[in-house]
């Protein structure tokens, strides 16, 4: 009995993802651009990682999210969830794993960027898996 209950908490700690995940720090390298933007992610088609440049434009902090969808619409995981984000010009990395740390398939991505700052703003690109 003991051990099933241990072994129900374990799985627990080691199967449940973070609500808001993300593949490493984001890295700044340029003043704020006038308005946000989302690149097409490098290199596409990807293996295993790929890296995402985004511009953030307001001087007031704005949430932001980053968040990976498979071709069902189904969320694959956030790269970037963030309430006060600074304004700017950055990079993060997809290391082609959803939010529980599992590799997924080969196939087609949308990654999708929302920036709120009063106004909803919403960007998407398409990454292909190999």
């Amino acid at each position: 009995m003991k051990y099933t209950f241990w072994s129900f908490v374990l799985s627990l700690a080691l199967f449940t993802s973070c609500k808001y995940p993300t593949t490493g720090p984001q890295v700044g390298y340029g003043p704020a651009p006038p308005n946000f933007y989302l690149k097409q992610n490098f290199p596409n088609p990807f293996t295993d990682t790929t890296s995402i440049d985004y511009g953030i434009p307001t001087a007031n902090n704005s949430q932001i999210t980053i968040t990976v969808y498979d071709r069902f619409q189904q969320e694959v995981r956030n790269l970037v969830y963030n309430n006060s984000h600074p304004p700017g010009v950055f990079v993060t990395k997809w290391d082609g794993k959803n939010s529980r740390g599992v590799k997924v398939p080969a196939g087609l991505y949308i990654i999708e960027m929302r920036g709120y700052t009063p106004q909803t703003t919403i960007l998407r690109v398409v990454a292909i898996k190999k």
